[in-house]
């Protein structure tokens, strides 16, 4: 211990009485009742109201020894090459930082921190030049650099707590903040010096990323350490991150070109959707700043699919338009495709190619050279496809919603398509069937629907319908079914003429019952059915005047008299034209049974007269 550190400090002896502020000549109450109240002991002495009262004490500073300064650099000096050197310190820690603090205590800590920083700075750029020649490339480069980085950083750390009383008051005072903030500006400022230092290491930082895109195996904690170290440099920002957004853009662009035309369009898609999870989930918790994951997502995104999402589109619902019925993946399909969409803000260009997928399709398929019943059984899969579709994997998208039904309705109402024809050829050979099964007049309701020629529907259908009536081919029960679908779509008053038809069929059953009772005891040259078909409900029919022959005059007249003894006002006119009758022909080789209109059962009646030289009708 040298003379300066013998040193005591004075000790504070009792001040003269002339300091002293003098008594009153009475002792104050308090005083006076603890000294009646306590004895006088050791544990209980008698309180003084006398102040004692210094004036502006002040202890002199001794002057630092000659020398001690340098002498506690150069001892400091030492220590920091043998932290630098990686080796252990000679002397013992709390002795050096007692004497950082004592400089410190003797203002002397802006030059401690001046020759500090000398220290350092030499150190680091001889660091940097041995980097600069050293002939490694790539990732053996790297770890050179990280190996330094490591060190250094360490050897910062016990630095800082040689200096911990320097780095506290002195330095926190200052702009640079911390010793640690000094080390990290050095090496900072030393890889901007060193360019070519910078880009190689550049370089491999970005190679490593490159491979580990690819599917190579690489070390991703060596990774995430180098990069940790751009963020610590500051240099994550300011320069790595362009270059390593730019090498994304390059990467993905390529990897566009390359599988867009090389996989499955939907393998394709699903690579989308991996490569956004990668670049902004794990690749962001791994190793990239938060901060950059908008910026590498929208990249990702740019790349694979906006720049070719016309031709991802194209691909896309030319697959669609090539099947007829859909799969559950399908499903799953168009769903991705829309999620991707929506993301880069796409649906209204997806809607129109979905609205065209629509058009083309529905044309297609009534356009088919297939029966009827066929061609309705595609048409209605394809409906409920494209609902599924726009509800689930659209999620009922109001653009996909619109897109749906004007495409729907274009190509059931272009007339090269003949729906309405296909529509009234359909429920006709339904009705018609022994069975009917309403599921199957349901499909039908779907061009109804959607037509806007209801009107010529319509007239088309009064046609076959009536046909079905008078030849007794249909069910009334299956007529009024359909009846009621296509009322509840357009109303009573479309269906009204209709309606009325079945029931004149009805009200002609309940009077051939009557009239078959009334002649129950006569007998008739001819069994009759008559069909009563009310003017304005049926089709105009323009009447045929025929020479009947004598008993197709009787029936008639006396169906004719017993209508009027009912309706008497009423005027009954009767359609030859539609009459139909069974004929029996006996041929030699045996009895026929054949089903002709009146007017060819006449012809084959006068037949039967062999005494006539000539035929008349």
């Amino acid at each position: 211990m040298n003379e300066w550190e013998s040193i005591k400090k004075p000790r504070l002896d009792s001040c003269p009485d002339r300091d002293l502020v003098p008594t009153s000549p009475q002792q104050l109450p308090f005083s006076a009742f603890l000294s009646k109240s306590f004895r006088q002991n050791e544990k209980h002495p008698i309180l003084s109201d006398k102040k004692l009262i210094i004036y502006d004490l002040k202890v002199e500073r001794p002057d630092l020894p000659v020398g001690y300064e340098e002498n506690a650099w150069n001892r400091l000096k030492i220590a920091i090459h043998a932290i630098q050197q990686n080796q252990p310190s000679p002397e013992s820690l709390e002795v050096l930082y007692q004497l950082c603090e004592n400089l410190c205590q003797y203002d002397k800590a802006q030059r401690l921190y001046e020759l500090l920083y000398e220290e350092c700075r030499q150190y680091i750029e001889i660091q940097f030049e041995l980097l600069a020649n050293n002939t490694s490339q790539g990732i053996e480069y790297l770890h050179t650099v990280h190996l330094l980085w490591k060190s250094y950083c360490d050897q910062v750390s016990q630095i800082r707590c040689l200096f911990l009383y320097l780095d506290r008051t002195y330095i926190a005072s200052t702009s640079t903040g911390s010793i640690w903030n000094m080390a990290m500006e050095l090496f900072r400022g030393n890889y901007i010096k060193h360019v070519n230092v910078w880009q190689r290491v550049l370089k491999s930082i970005l190679e490593l990323v490159r491979l580990e895109r690819t599917g190579e195996k690489v070390d991703e904690q060596f990774l995430q350490l180098n990069i940790r170290m751009l963020m610590d440099l500051n240099l994550y920002h300011t320069s790595f991150e362009q270059h390593l957004l730019e090498e994304t853009r390059i990467f993905y662009d390529q990897e566009g070109d390359r599988l867009v035309e090389s996989i499955n369009i939907f393998d394709y898609l699903q690579h989308i959707s991996t490569r956004v999870h990668q670049e902004s989930i794990l690749r962001v918790k791994s190793y990239f700043d938060k901060s950059t994951k908008f910026h590498l997502q929208t990249i990702v995104e740019t790349e694979l699919l906006t720049k070719r999402v016309e031709h991802i589109l194209d691909k896309c619902f030319n697959y669609f338009q090539g099947i007829d019925y859909f799969q559950e993946s399908d499903y799953d399909k168009f769903s991705l495709l829309y999620r991707l969409l929506q993301k880069v803000d796409k649906l209204e260009i997806c809607a129109k190619y979905f609205t065209s997928y629509v058009k083309t399709k529905g044309s297609s398929i009534l356009c088919e050279h297939i029966n009827v019943q066929e061609k309705m059984i595609k048409l209605s899969a394809f409906e409920s496809q494209t609902d599924e579709v726009v509800d689930h994997s659209f999620e009922a998208d109001e653009q996909f919603v619109d897109g749906l039904k004007d495409g729907t309705e274009y190509f059931i109402n272009l007339r090269a398509n003949n729906a309405i024809k296909i529509l009234a050829k359909y429920t006709d050979s339904i009705l018609r069937s022994e069975k009917v099964d309403e599921e199957l007049l349901d499909k039908g309701m779907f061009i109804f629907r959607n037509l806007q020629g209801k009107d010529e529907f319509e007239v088309i259908y009064k046609r076959d319908l009536a046909k079905r009536l008078l030849l007794n081919v249909t069910s009334k029960t299956a007529e009024k079914t359909m009846l009621s679908k296509m009322k509840k779509e357009c109303g009573a008053g479309y269906t009204g003429k209709l309606e009325g038809m079945v029931k004149d069929i009805e009200r002609s059953d309940e009077l051939m019952t009557e009239f078959n009772a009334m002649y129950a005891q006569t007998s008739l040259p001819l069994n009759i059915n008559v069909n009563l078909l009310t003017n304005g409900f049926w089709p105009s029919y323009v009447p045929v005047n025929l020479n009947l022959p004598p008993m197709f005059h009787q029936v008639q007249n006396a169906y004719t008299e017993f209508y009027m003894t009912k309706f008497s006002k009423r005027i009954l006119t009767w359609q030859n034209s539609l009459s139909v009758c069974k004929v029996n022909a006996n041929y030699p080789s045996g009895t026929k049974h054949i089903t002709l209109t009146l007017l060819q059962t006449i012809v084959l009646l006068l037949f039967n007269d062999t005494t006539k030289n000539f035929l008349t009708f």
